[in-house]
């Protein structure tokens, strides 16, 4: 009779040792009472968020984005009063005034002139190619603001899916403490084990459902940090769906990893806008050697106070402002704008080399760490709970202590948390490689 029911033991030991998208066990929807106990009363009736759905609604409202997008719009608008010409100054002149300068009735002539100032042809043009770079600056950092935020929500997103591997974990422990109650049950039913066996059981158990609170505190606290990385109340019901990231743990070789920061990561192109910046600066400044001119046309009258009957005469100025003191003005600044660009020059190296460094160190820390999951999915996890289906069988028949079967018991949910662990190392690395060569 105990020979039948320790078959039955091992058939649903079988059915419980699933394998889900982490490598875990998961249990039959029938057999988690306690999970379900502790869910909210209120059902979330809306498609599950998947990554990414969370990272198109976090481009959309999360609000520090959209305002650095707004930051940048701002800059864009700036670019083409860097550019367009002057303001035209209109003017008028009441000349000669005898005896008092406001008493413009009196006045013998009066003049109206328009006057435009016109500058040497390259200054306006290179103005507002200095302003399109930084235009450019800033629609850049939009793009670094949100390769972090993005990176953010995939470090949170990723800790919730530990989280729930976590949580997995234990429901499987209830489990395999329910059947390890059983079995002492029945030994103990046969004067073959003691009572207090089935007690350390059962404080084991209670044990791992505190674990399990702590874990569910800590999923809700994940959910309301994701929440507010896209834009919603931190304490909106946010249903997530469980994805499996495999791919992850697959990726081309170190090189190309490489091309791809030099090409795409935000802070080398904005080191590369801020040369090309720096370069105009340059060109401007040298054509600040260069004169600026200003052209009015007058209109003289002999109707005063305001001329309105008829123009008597016309005319035109032509003003020329020279570099006059070239030599502690122009080329000072012409010095400083070179100065400036070799700095430019120097730091994009610096954060080129930065950024090469960044992606090398996070390529060897996600390559380590996938295979400490090879090693831990092939080797200690399946070894670990092989020795626990030997020695719970061998516990029912009489042929082990229970002491030998609690430290196997102990020594497979070690082996599936080291597994769990493994994991998101995995998962953070990749995302600290993603970040380092700028992928969203």
């Amino acid at each position: 009779m105990a020979s039948v029911q320790f078959r039955m033991i091992i058939r649903g030991l079988g059915q419980i040792l699933l394998v889900g998208v982490w490598g875990l066990p998961v249990l039959v929807p029938a057999q988690t009472p306690t999970l379900a106990a502790a869910a909210p009363a209120t059902t979330v009736s809306h498609t599950p968020w998947t990554l990414q759905r969370l990272v198109d609604e976090l481009r959309k409202n999360n609000p520090q984005l959209r305002a650095t997008q707004g930051l940048a719009a701002a800059a864009q608008y700036g670019v083409e009063p860097a550019s367009a010409p002057d303001n035209p100054t209109f003017s008028m002149t009441q000349s000669p005034v005898p005896g008092n300068p406001f008493a413009l009735g009196a006045s013998q002539g009066m003049t109206w002139s328009l006057s435009q100032n016109i500058y040497w042809p390259g200054k306006k043009r290179l103005a507002g190619e200095i302003a399109q770079t930084q235009a450019n600056a800033a629609k850049l950092q939009v793009e670094t603001l949100q390769v972090q935020l993005v990176g953010q929500l995939k470090t949170g997103w990723f800790a919730w899916q530990q989280n729930e591997a976590q949580l997995r974990l234990l429901e499987a422990q209830l489990e395999r403490l329910d059947q390890i109650k059983r079995v002492t049950q029945t030994r103990y039913a046969n004067n073959a084990a003691a009572y207090a066996d089935y007690i350390n059981a059962q404080i084991n158990q209670a044990s791992v459902k505190t674990q399990m609170l702590g874990l569910q505190a800590q999923g809700r606290s994940l959910t309301a940090q994701i929440n507010s990385l896209i834009g919603r109340p931190p304490e909106t019901p946010l249903l997530l769906a469980g994805e499996d990231f495999k791919a992850l743990l697959d990726a081309p070789g170190l090189d190309t990893f490489r091309q791809q920061a030099l090409a795409r990561n935000p802070q080398l192109k904005i080191s590369r806008t801020a040369i090309e910046g720096a370069q105009r600066s340059v060109e401007l400044a040298e054509l600040g050697a260069r004169p600026d001119f200003n052209v009015a046309l007058l209109f003289n009258s002999a109707a005063p106070p305001w001329g309105f009957d008829h123009t008597d005469s016309y005319g035109m100025s032509v003003g020329v402002t020279f570099p006059l003191w070239y030599r502690s003005r122009e080329r000072n600044l012409i010095d400083q704008a070179k100065a400036q660009l070799n700095a430019v020059r120097d730091a994009e190296q610096s954060v080129q080399q930065q950024t090469l460094s960044s992606v090398e160190t996070a390529y060897y820390q996600w390559e380590q760490s996938v295979e400490q999951v090879k090693l831990v999915e092939e080797r200690i996890v399946e070894q670990s709970r092989v020795a626990y289906r030997l020695l719970l069988t061998n516990y029912g028949s009489g042929q082990a202590g229970f002491v030998d079967l609690m430290n196997a018991y102990t020594a497979m949910n070690s082996a599936e948390a080291l597994n769990v662990q493994a994991r998101s190392a995995a998962m953070q690395a990749r995302i600290a490689l993603d970040a380092a060569t700028g992928a969203l």
